[in-house]
């Protein structure tokens, strides 16, 4: 059967923006423009507007049962723990069958990514020595690092790249991640409610045995996982964590080999007819049953884990994250503003924090892990590109962002200037770090 020819036109157009959307820059891409629209509204007449959309208040009830939160809330506890499901399959995936399987290159990874977290949050504490208990808590927040943005950066830069940079900054993202996850579940956790806990990790415990059962459909998970995050969010401990917990339960084995679905595959499609009319597959029972058949045979030469992780990338990274900047990135900008980030302990320490102390980590962490002998610094990955990676892993903007909402009062000005600092701070790396990577890089061949 001939396509149509408009058929024949989407079928040229669907792999390119398949992979337009699917695209790390083009998740920083969203990530900015909801950054700037967020800083454009917030210093303009309708900065009011942002306000009342953050706080619209959403509501279900029945009968005498009522739930309501704010759009803010529902976002920074609720959607948020999508965006960590997902780095936690990412985290799995990796430890099982990716860059942290190398032991002498975790040794690399890990000591760079420990001095990256350490030395910010001391230079931080350093700095907020002086001050008062709210300012200390704040010693999470230049820890973090935003991948995307810092992904994305890498990706305007092109070959000049080597692909032992674009390995070494994922990697070290990725137990950056880590580490922040365990900072938000044992120090931004303020009270527990053991009778939440005790369901949760039932809950958990039902998740771990529906793995090993071998149990793979997503609504199981689904099921079960919002019924932990609920659990979770009673407790006291932060919503996000249920998102990595569920995460680390989903199956990463296939249930088949691949020769065996080569085997299986090739039995079904001998028995299609080549001749088959479309209307033939939508008339005849038994034909239909057969192509489902292959369906389901390359799925169980999948994982779930592989699966669900690609499907997440686009509603987490071109709606949630966007979303979530959108909401929380508002912050105004003036002379005045500008000039009390330097007064300001937290900002200071943040900017100090962020923009010196990553850097300076990150260097340190791999020349002691060398020294030590337990990392080998790959081919590709001079001096500057490290400098390099070290100023991008100071771009810190969305899990920044949402440490400083834990650890400092939502109503006070400190917040305010925290995230502002975040904002200038975190552009200051990415272009310094553009800077540095542009000019010391060559491009393969020169």
């Amino acid at each position: 059967m001939v396509k149509p020819e408009l058929e024949k036109q989407v079928d040229k157009l669907r792999g390119p923006f398949s992979f337009f959307i699917q695209a790390q820059t083009t998740a920083s891409a969203f990530l900015l423009l909801a950054l700037i629209a967020a800083l454009l509204i917030a210093n303009s007449g309708y900065a009011h507007e942002l306000t009342a959309i953050r706080h619209l208040s959403l509501r279900i009830g029945v009968g005498d049962w009522n739930f309501e939160w704010s759009l803010l809330h529902l976002v920074n506890d609720g959607l948020i723990a999508l965006f960590f499901f997902l780095i936690g399959l990412e985290i799995k995936r990796e430890l099982v069958a990716g860059e942290l399987q190398d032991m002498m290159r975790v040794g690399l990874l890990l000591s760079a990514a420990i001095g990256g977290m350490f030395v910010p949050a001391a230079l931080y504490l350093a700095i907020n020595a002086n001050s008062d208990g709210g300012m200390i808590s704040g010693w999470g927040i230049p820890m973090a690092t935003d991948t995307a943005i810092a992904i994305g950066v890498l990706a305007a830069l092109g070959a000049r790249i080597p692909k032992s940079v674009v390995a070494f900054l994922v990697g070290v993202a990725i137990i950056d991640d880590i580490g922040a996850i365990l900072v938000i579940a044992f120090f931004y956790t303020e009270s527990l409610s053991w009778n939440a806990v005790a369901v949760a990790g039932f809950l958990i415990l039902c998740l771990l045995m529906l793995n090993r059962a071998g149990i793979r459909h997503p609504y199981v998970y689904v099921f079960v996982g919002v019924g932990l995050w609920a659990a979770i969010v009673q407790s006291g401990i932060h919503a996000s964590i249920a998102g990595v917990i569920v995460a680390a339960t989903v199956p990463a084995r296939p249930r088949i080999k691949p020769a065996t679905l080569k085997h299986e595959v090739n039995s079904v499609v001998s028995e299609l007819d080549p001749a088959a009319e479309h209307t033939e597959v939508l008339a005849d029972q038994k034909l239909h049953q057969k192509i489902v058949g292959v369906e389901r045979l390359a799925q169980e030469a999948t994982t779930p884990l592989r699966r669900w992780e690609e499907s997440l990338e686009l509603p987490v990274f071109l709606l949630v994250l966007p979303l979530f900047a959108f909401l929380n990135a508002g912050v105004v900008i003036d002379t005045s503003a500008l000039c009390g980030l330097l007064a300001e302990p937290v900002a200071l320490g943040i900017m100090i924090g962020l923009l010196v102390g990553k850097p300076l980590g990150i260097l340190a962490g791999v020349w002691l892990g060398i020294r030590l002998g337990f990392a080998i610094r790959p081919d590709g990955l001079s001096g500057r590109n490290l400098l390099g990676v070290g100023l991008l892993s100071g771009v810190g903007f969305t899990m920044s962002t949402f440490i400083a909402h834990l650890a400092i009062d939502p109503s006070s000005a400190t917040l305010e200037s925290a995230k502002l600092a975040i904002v200038i701070v975190s552009a200051i790396a990415a272009v310094t770090a553009y800077i540095v990577l542009r000019f010391g890089s060559k491009e393969p061949g020169k």
